[in-house]
């Protein structure tokens, strides 16, 4: 029994450990959901943006979300992707990193040195706190696309370019919330039905085994939209935009 409680706990706590960002892969895609929280609307206009603003401004906005970010600041973590992924056009760093951590209720957005110029740390503040009221209320698409919107607008201005007027804006839709901690009451329930499993003699382990597979399984990482390669914008789509620079200024905050 102290060999199944031990296993259940190294799967459950191994599901749940926060992305690496040194080890995450380039993006196909401007939206790198590992969250699982950006409904399809939201992200696929988040695409359809982004890959406009790189056509006609020659800039590259990147969303990512991720569960947690174990321990490391919201600064640090966003400073090793960008320094991985180098987002922005390669000899402009012209490049926007936002990044959300859902567990620690953190967020950024990291600056190019190509783009400091008209998007400084206090803008992009601004642009980040207005965010703030969708996301505690767990619209995180909603929430993001507002703020590429945002970030959009200002590079389309300066290089005197018009943007496609966006599609409607999506309607708020609850997110269901993601258990992000080790789940303690779903241990509690598989003990509780592995002590009736052990005094019936050892009959129905397939059941037992299937249930506790449901229990300690579902509170890993999100099945939303999301990932790489996937959704609006991937694929032969993806207009790219990456060869960049670090980053040269942005703003952190809470939500």
């Amino acid at each position: 029994m102290l060999a199944v409680v031990t296993a259940g706990i190294f799967f459950a706590v191994a599901a749940a450990r926060a992305e690496d960002p040194t080890k995450l892969p380039k993006p196909t895609t401007y939206v790198s959901d590992f969250a699982g929280v950006v409904d399809a609307g939201s992200k696929q206009q988040i695409e359809a943006l982004s890959t406009e603003v790189y056509e006609k401004a020659q800039a590259t906005i990147v969303v990512v979300t991720v569960n947690s970010l174990d321990g490391d600041s919201i600064e640090d973590f966003t400073t090793k992707l960008e320094d991985t992924w180098k987002v922005g056009p390669k000899g402009s760093d012209r490049g926007i990193v936002m990044v959300f951590a859902i567990k620690e209720h953190k967020r950024r957005i990291e600056v190019g040195y190509g783009l400091e110029g008209i998007l400084n740390d206090a803008k992009v503040g601004d642009i980040g706190r207005s965010m703030v009221p969708q996301l505690q209320a767990g619209q995180y698409g909603p929430a993001i696309l507002s703020g590429v919107q945002q970030i959009g607008n200002v590079i389309a201005a300066d290089k005197g370019v018009a943007l496609t007027d966006a599609p409607p804006s999506v309607e708020p839709q609850p997110v269901p919330m993601r258990s992000h901690g080790f789940p303690w009451v779903k241990l509690i329930l598989f003990l509780f039905f592995l002590l009736i499993f052990a005094r019936g003699g050892g009959r129905g382990g397939g059941w037992l085994w299937f249930l506790a597979g449901n229990m300690l399984g579902g509170s890993g990482r999100g099945n939303g939209d999301s990932g790489f390669g996937n959704g609006g914008g991937g694929g032969s789509d993806f207009g790219g935009g990456f060869g960049g620079g670090s980053g040269g200024g942005g703003a952190s905050g809470d939500w």
